[in-house]
């Protein structure tokens, strides 16, 4: 420890101690190693070494979440295109004389899936029977599931006093005084599994004409493979 002649405020002289901080603070020294530069090349060094990796860390993270989203874009474009699908499933019809369990056959079409220009991760479903109906829907992709908007069609039905046979074709139009027009509002959710595509609606809608008629069908599938 050392001392030093301090000029007081009112004129007088007097001894006062540097202590190796203060000696250090008042030469610009570096106290552990007594550099005139305050830092030594080892310091300068793991410095420059710390802001590198850094930079390379930063580097990385930036790499992985570009390869991520053109994973995820590959995964979003790949969804799109043409499909053939079967829809399947029991519907229940229920007038004034209580309600009436039917099975469809399986109603076949064509499914195009197209991107919604207005957002990346949305797509524009068209569905077309066979039978000369079709439809859109919405749906927003989520990791492999996809969530179907809430969508209105009509879908038409044969209606007839008896059905002894719950296999029967509801959709058939050879007596098209017997076939009456179903409003259907359904919505949904479904799979993604490489090219296929499993979709499970619900359906609830009104007798065209006849409200007090309703049609409702909890556990509607749609598969479909990309062609």
């Amino acid at each position: 420890m050392k001392t030093f002649l301090e000029q007081p405020r009112r004129g007088k002289t007097r001894e006062a101690l540097i202590t190796p901080h203060k000696r250090s603070a008042v030469w610009g020294l570096k106290h552990e190693t007594g550099s005139d530069c305050g830092v030594n090349d080892k310091d300068k060094r793991s410095a420059v070494w710390g802001k590198a990796r850094t930079a390379i860390a930063v580097l990385c993270c930036i790499i992985v979440m570009a390869v991520l989203c053109t994973a995820c874009d590959r995964d979003r474009q790949a969804l799109t295109g043409d499909y053939s699908y079967k829809l399947s499933g029991e519907v229940a019809l229920t007038d004034a004389d209580g309600a009436v369990t039917y099975r469809l056959i399986h109603r076949n079409g064509q499914m195009n899936i197209l991107r919604d220009k207005s957002d990346k991760d949305r797509y524009i479903i068209t569905m077309n029977e066979m039978t000369g109906g079709c439809y859109t829907m919405n749906a927003a992709l989520h990791g492999d599931s996809l969530l179907i908007d809430s969508h209105s069609f009509n879908t038409n039905i044969l209606s007839t006093s008896s059905i002894p046979d719950l296999n029967i074709d509801l959709d058939l139009n050879q007596d098209e005084e017997a076939t009456i027009v179903y409003r259907i509002s359904a919505a949904g959710s479904g799979t993604v599994n490489g090219n296929i595509l499993i979709l499970r609606e619900v359906w609830d809608g009104t007798q065209s004409g006849n409200s007090s008629v309703t049609i409702s069908g909890p556990e509607m599938t749609i598969i479909a493979e990309k062609n």
